[in-house]
C-alpha cells in the first residue's frame, strides 16, 4: 500500500503577513494519490470542516479527523477568519476501510499552543491484515518538547509483532525521534523543510524492520506548503 505525509500549513501558502494565499490542496492530494494520508495543519473556520474535508470529499477519502488545539489570532494560523475563531488538527485520509483506534495522549507541554495535542491511532483494513497507523504533529517548542511527547508517545504504541507505522510532522531530526522511540527506524530520509530551500528532515515515516517491509519512499517537490510531502510504498510482512 501506498502511505503519505503532507503538512498542509492549513491550506496557505507560507507568508509573514495576512491576506492568506491558497494553493490547490485537491491537485495536491490527487497527484498523492496514496491509499492513506496523514495530514497536519488543517483548518477548520467553523470547527466542523474546512478545505482539506472539501479536498478529501472530491476525491473519495474518508476523513479521519483530530483537533490539536483552538486557533486564535495571536498564534500564527491563517486569518480566515477576522476574528481569529476556528480550530487546526490532523487527519488520516483513507481510500481503504477504516476505524479510528483512538487518540493518544502526548500532552501537555510548556509552551506548546496546543496543550492538549494527542496522536491519531488508526486502524487500515488491508484485506489479509490490518496496519495501524499513528498519525502525529508534534510540538515545535524545542528543544523539550518533541523529545517530551515521543517519549510519552512510545508506550502507547502497538506491541512488537502488530504492523504499524507512525506518520507525520515531528518538529525533531531523524537521530532524535529513533532515539526516543527505540524498535522504530526510518523509512525515509530526505529533507522535507522548509519547503522552497529545505535543509532539514523533520516529516517522518516510522516502521518496525520486522512487522513492515520498505518498499518505496522518496519526498516530493515544493507544492505550496511550508514543507515537502513524503510519500512511502509499504508491505506487511
Amino acid at each position: 500500500m501506498k502511505l503519505a505525509t503532507f503538512n498542509t500549513h492549513y491550506g496557505v501558502r507560507p507568508k509573514r503577513r495576512p491576506p492568506a494565499e491558497p494553493y490547490d490542496l485537491e491537485r495536491v492530494l490527487a497527484d498523492l494519490d496514496a491509499d492513506v494520508i496523514a495530514l497536519q495543519e488543517l483548518w477548520r473556520p467553523d470547527r466542523h470542516r474546512g478545505p482539506a474535508d472539501d479536498a478529501a470529499a472530491a476525491l473519495g477519502y474518508e476523513v479521519l479527523y483530530e483537533a490539536t488545539g483552538a486557533a486564535s489570532s495571536d498564534h500564527r494560523w491563517p486569518r480566515l477568519r477576522h476574528d481569529g475563531a476556528g480550530e487546526s488538527g490532523i487527519a488520516v485520509l483513507s481510500r481503504l476501510p477504516a476505524r479510528r483506534v483512538g487518540p493518544l495522549v502526548v500532552g501537555p507541554t510548556l509552551g506548546d499552543p496546543a496543550p492538549r495535542r494527542t496522536a491519531l491511532d488508526v486502524e487500515v483494513d488491508l484485506g489479509h491484515r490490518h496496519l495501524r497507523v499513528i498519525a502525529v504533529h508534534l510540538t515545535s517548542r524545542l528543544p523539550h518538547g518533541p523529545p517530551l511527547q515521543l517519549r510519552r508517545l512510545g508506550p502507547q504504541l502497538p506491541a512488537a509483532g502488530t504492523p504499524a507505522v507512525v506518520i507525520g510532522d515531528c518538529n525533531l531530526w531523524g537521530p532524535g525521534v529513533v532515539a526516543m522511540l527505540p524498535g522504530w527506524r526510518r523509512a525515509i530520509r530526505g529533507r522535507t523543510w522548509p519547503a522552497r530551500a529545505p535543509h532539514s528532515q523533520i516529516d517522518h515515516v516510522l516502521v518496525r524492520p520486522d512487522d513492515v517491509e520498505v518498499v518505496h519512499a522518496r519526498v516530493l517537490d515544493d507544492v505550496g506548503s511550508d514543507h515537502r510531502p513524503v510519500e512511502v510504498e509499504l508491505a506487511a510482512r
